[in-house]
């Protein structure tokens, strides 16, 4: 009998255990979009940062973010949206009416139209 009460002991650690690594691990993401070029490949190319905040569940969604591109081209080339630790603490301890996350974007640089050699008559 008192074998397996320890038995059932070690389960229940164990099982503890492994469900509290399980959500530690999940807890942090990355979201990445890229469209064409990574941000590292061009000089001087900023890589804008701001953290968002979700009220009510979502009801209260944040304000659009402009991403202040140059107006010639306007395109974005990268958005990374993050969460962590404590993000995740946060949230469940409002039981999801704060959720915050981490932006990052850069807009793709300025490429002017050229025309192509045999184009002209």
């Amino acid at each position: 009998m008192a074998n397996r009460i320890k038995i059932k002991g070690v389960f229940l650690i164990t099982g503890s255990i492994l469900i509290g690594i399980i959500l530690i691990t999940q807890s942090c993401s990355t979201t990445k979009v890229i469209s064409q070029y990574d941000c590292d490949t061009f000089a001087n190319n900023t890589v804008y940062k701001k953290t968002t905040w979700s009220y009510a569940w979502g009801l209260v969604q944040p304000k659009d973010i402009n991403p202040r591109c140059d107006p010639r081209f306007n395109h974005l080339n990268k958005v990374v949206v993050k969460t962590n630790l404590g993000f995740a603490i946060l949230s469940t301890v409002t039981l999801g009416i704060v959720i915050p996350q981490h932006v990052e974007w850069c807009c793709a640089p300025y490429s002017p139209p050229t025309d192509s050699l045999g184009s002209r008559p």
